[in-house]
């Protein structure tokens, strides 16, 4: 079978990760995926079972077996571009449909939405679904209340499908996830201050090594993000920045090795849970909120507008060491999340 994949493609280890997923899950079928980008295809090359095309064109409409959306912040509609963006894609989902081509939308969340004109796109989008599944509450209740969505399901995020089989020595050491905000308002220096300072009272206080992990190398580019934390820091010598360079297995056996870490980006938080890595999240999105608030979580957590020198970044360190109210209420990680690829399964069986 063949299934046109669109999906977030930006060097970014968590859609990159969730793509593999279901490639693995799925051998006997045909995944293609669309991208020009030369580093993207360097990702996923050694995928028997994922084929790489330029362009969705209307050719793909005439073999194709069914068209699968993957991927977590794909319906975030906080721009005038953004909203641009869904229209287009409606107008193909139209295309699709009028193909009797079966569409699946998994393991996404819903938001943040600047107004109520993207609430309504994403209403009128997920009608043209089959299937749709997503990974917290808040998304969940919003598509309850669109009413004439009806196959649609709830489980913890894709990522938790993964299996550990990854060795490392020992746990020794902080983890900070590196990020690097594209938005209008952003706080870049300010929370690279921030970290970079965590950073130094860490190595001064354990005299253990910190590791800067960059988890997108694309356009939104952590590696950038990584560097500047990197140069504001006074300990260089204890710091090693970790880049995701189409290089899953290395740079999660990097990340498996730290014993606490500093999670921003919303996979950096899965890959600790999964991995039991007590950890402190700082909030850039709804959907960080929104996992910490379904985990039922009440220890610390900073949003990164509030990430700056102003923090009592000494008692924050404290906690980080200690393990005291951070996040460290791990569950068996598979969870429910194998729903998406369960109930993507039984679709596929129908055609």
């Amino acid at each position: 079978m063949k299934i046109a994949v669109k999906a977030y493609l930006d060097n970014n280890l968590g859609d990159d990760l969730m793509i593999t997923l279901m490639a693995n899950r799925f051998p006997q079928h045909e995944f293609i995926l669309y991208t020009k980008d030369s580093l993207i295809m360097e990702s996923f090359k050694h995928i028997k079972n994922i084929v790489i095309k330029p362009n969705f064109t209307k050719e793909d409409l005439t073999y194709i077996d069914a068209y699968v959306i993957i991927g977590g912040s794909i319906f975030q509609l906080d721009s005038f571009i953004a909203q641009i963006r869904r229209l287009l894609h409606i107008n193909q989902l139209r295309k699709i449909r009028k193909r009797n081509i079966p569409i699946a939308t998994i393991g996404c969340n819903l938001g943040p939405y600047c107004n109520n004109i993207g609430i309504k796109l994403t209403k009128f989008e997920l009608k043209y679904n089959d299937l749709v599944t997503v990974r917290d509450k808040y998304s969940y209740d919003l598509i309850k209340s669109f009413k004439k969505i009806k196959n649609f399901y709830l489980a913890d995020d894709i990522v938790y499908n993964f299996i550990d089989n990854l060795h490392v020595n020992n746990k020794n050491g902080l983890g900070i996830c590196a990020y690097r905000s594209l938005k209008f308002k952003e706080n870049n220096l300010d929370n690279y201050n921030a970290l970079a300072k965590i950073a130094d009272i860490y190595i001064e206080k354990t005299k253990k090594r910190v590791k800067l992990f960059a988890f997108d190398s694309g356009s939104e580019n952590d590696i950038a993000a990584a560097y500047y934390i990197y140069k504001l820091a006074e300990k260089k010598e204890y710091i090693d920045i970790i880049p995701y360079i189409s290089n899953q297995d290395e740079f999660l056996k990097e990340f498996k090795s730290v014993e606490r870490m500093i999670a921003i980006r919303f996979h950096s938080a899965i890959l600790a849970d999964i991995f039991r890595i007590p950890f402190l999240p700082i909030i850039y999105s709804n959907k960080m909120e929104n996992f910490l608030k379904d985990r039922g979580y009440t220890g610390i957590a900073i949003k990164t507008k509030n990430l700056n020198m102003n923090l009592n970044i000494d008692n924050i360190v404290n906690k980080i060491i200690l393990g005291e109210e951070i996040f460290n209420n791990f569950i068996k990680y598979k969870g429910n999340s194998k729903i998406h690829f369960d109930e993507l399964e039984k679709l596929l069986k129908k055609i």
